[in-house]
């Protein structure tokens, strides 16, 4: 009788895990650098290069900030195409924007409402353009507004508990955002010790997650992804373009990122008296908007200046010339330090080093492993992730 039992239990716990269908979760750790790979004591990450895939590194969007990152990740495509160019910007029609929370301000569906459209079910704790509907729509459980003091283990613990509800209720995509070393890499810069200690705090939460996974037999249908926005440099130099602007009189409307300012101004007189004077200052590199580099993908139909000005580490543009950030980021994506993260363990996934890849294939790849058909705005490619045996 308990032999006969105890076939039962296993039979139906194999019923159920063939049940579950295929999972993704993504972890996205703000202003984690790429060079995380190579320090040994991170065993989660360790982990994952060791039993999945890495990226070499992934190249962020310019300007390399958390609005446009995550929102880059999130539908495929560059700035000029989604809208979200800083983490503030300046529109012609609606004004400034500020950290904003308005999802109809991005131009291009976000992944989690291209797999609700085509009936999957989505979860999202925080992330740039989940708070509110997008054209209608939105993830089908999410947490809003943003509260920077939750820390991840309440994070963890929903995550969880999305995956053990009902197949036909839980989350099939399930995106997360976590604290990374952002602030601690702002305040200290990249080469103080709290930033070693955050890293070991973001591996340890890594570790518990993959515990928690492994309790619930999750790994046997979930694709894990964790990527990072941007990397940090050190920076000790600090323009103040409002200031320099002032020396004319001229009318202007300034938006400006650390590393990237958009200059607005509509009298054409004015405009060439900026032009000139920016031209001729120091450590930066100005552009009218009709030469600026299309490789940048930052010309934007009404959030691109009439002027775009952009400076180098361990310059940034700061309106207190006095004292800023000791790190910063933002800058021309080629720049290896700006370079994010990018690694992939868990259901289909093989064990390999991969190239580098871009920010804008994550959610290609996503709809890829999800069979979500919606892609073809994309600008990004879907990354293979399966076993190569």
């Amino acid at each position: 009788m308990r032999l006969a039992l105890t076939i039962l239990l296993i039979i139906f716990s194999s019923v159920t895990l063939a049940e579950r269908s295929h999972t993704v979760v993504v972890i996205s750790m703000d202003g984690l650098t790429n060079d995380a790979w190579d320090i040994a004591e991170l065993e989660s990450f360790q982990r994952i290069q060791n039993e999945g895939i890495r990226a070499e590194f992934m190249k962020p969007v310019y300007q390399s900030t958390t609005y446009p990152g995550h929102v880059s990740m999130a539908t495929g495509v560059h700035p000029d195409r989604h809208g979200i160019l800083h983490n503030s910007f300046y529109d012609r029609e609606s004004g400034f924007h500020s950290y904003p929370d308005d999802a109809n301000l991005i131009d291009v569906p976000p992944i989690w409402v291209i797999a609700e459209q085509e009936g999957i079910t989505t979860g999202i704790y925080f992330w740039v353009g989940s708070e509110t509907q997008w054209n209608g729509w939105q993830a089908k459980y999410k947490y809003a507004p943003f509260d920077a003091n939750i820390k991840e283990e309440e994070k963890i613990d929903q995550v969880i508990d999305w995956l053990e509800m009902p197949e036909d209720k839980r989350p099939k995509l399930i995106m997360t955002y976590w604290d990374g070393t952002d602030s601690v890499g702002h305040i200290h810069g990249t080469k103080h010790k709290k930033i070693y200690d955050q890293m070991i705090r973001q591996d340890q939460m890594l570790g518990l997650l993959f515990s928690r996974l492994e309790e619930i037999n999750a790994w046997d249908y979930v694709t894990l992804l964790l990527v990072s926005d941007h990397g940090m440099i050190d920076v000790n130099q600090y323009i103040s373009l409002k200031s320099t602007l002032d020396t004319l009189e001229i009318d202007y409307i300034l938006s400006a990122g650390p590393a990237v300012a958009h200059v607005f101004i509509d009298d054409e007189d004015h405009r060439a008296q900026a032009f000139k004077l920016l031209s001729s200052q120091d450590h930066m590199a100005v552009y009218d908007r009709g030469n600026l580099p299309k490789s940048f993908h930052m010309d934007h139909p009404s959030r691109t200046g009439d002027i775009i000005v952009t400076t180098d580490p361990p310059y940034m543009f700061n309106n207190n010339p006095a004292g800023g950030p000791k790190g910063m980021h933002g800058y021309d994506p080629n720049l290896s330090e700006m370079h994010a993260i990018f690694g992939a363990i868990g259901f289909e996934v093989g064990n390999e080093r991969i190239g580098p890849i871009h920010m804008t294939d994550v959610a290609p790849t996503i709809a890829k492993l999800l069979g979500i058909k919606s892609v073809n705005h994309m600008q990004g490619k879907a990354i293979d992730l399966s076993p190569k045996n």
